[in-house]
């Protein structure tokens, strides 16, 4: 008889914890068994693997950072770049774990990535480019947030738990390493805090208009 209980919600939300707390690799059937009180194979009943587990899990927290519906068709794409890159950092640094499904095709482009992509598609139109070229910039905002959102929850994907020294230049700019010498490194050692540099927060903020300048002068908007 099926648990009652037992739904695919409910196996995604703890699948989805268990991520969170312990990275990919300590998501099993077992412990997404033992965590809600049933057998292992009860789960079997609401998802088929391992594999289709994780394209659920992706699905359900792309969801939950969807980018705002009411700013669709909003003409000022700049904004909504911005908007976009904020909801990409919040969910990896909310889910690490998402950095490394994204990366396999099959988790990556299902409908709730699409509706994403449709999204800055439509944001980019209003620089007047077609959809091809819109891809395009679509897919450069987000290699860049990407790559923010790897440096900044990188450890955590190594190790659960583990703190992340975003830059790996902490020590360097606190003054506490020694560095081949060179008067642009030595113009760094020991300023003590570079925030623009060291905190994730700060380097995306600041990174996101760098690349809308371009973006911008590359179409002219400036």
């Amino acid at each position: 008889m099926t648990d009652p209980r037992l739904t695919l919600e409910s196996i995604v939300g703890k699948a989805i914890e268990i991520a969170d707390s312990d990275g990919l690799s300590g998501v099993s059937m077992r412990k997404i068994a033992d965590a809600l009180g049933v057998g292992a194979m009860s789960l079997y009943r609401h998802v088929a693997d391992k594999d289709a587990l994780l394209v659920e899990m992706t699905a359900e927290v792309t969801r939950r950072f969807a980018y705002p519906d009411e700013m669709m068709g909003v003409p000022d794409w700049r904004a909504r770049v911005r908007v976009a890159v904020e909801h990409d950092f919040d969910l990896y640094s909310t889910h690490p774990w998402v950095l490394l499904a994204y990366a396999v095709p099959r988790n990556g482009m299902q409908p709730e990535t699409l509706v994403c992509f449709d999204w800055l598609l439509e944001a980019f139109s209003h620089l007047g480019v077609a959809a091809p070229e819109a891809a395009e910039l679509t897919f450069q905002v987000w290699s860049y947030s990407q790559g923010v959102g790897l440096g900044a929850v990188g450890g955590q994907l190594v190790s659960p738990g583990a703190r992340t020294d975003f830059s790996g230049l902490s020590e360097l700019i606190a003054g506490n390493a020694e560095v081949p010498e060179s008067p642009r490194l030595a113009a760094l050692l020991g300023l003590g805090d570079l925030p623009e540099v060291t905190n994730p927060r700060e380097v995306i903020a600041k990174g996101v208009e760098i690349l809308c300048d371009g973006i911008a002068r590359r179409y002219h908007k400036l």
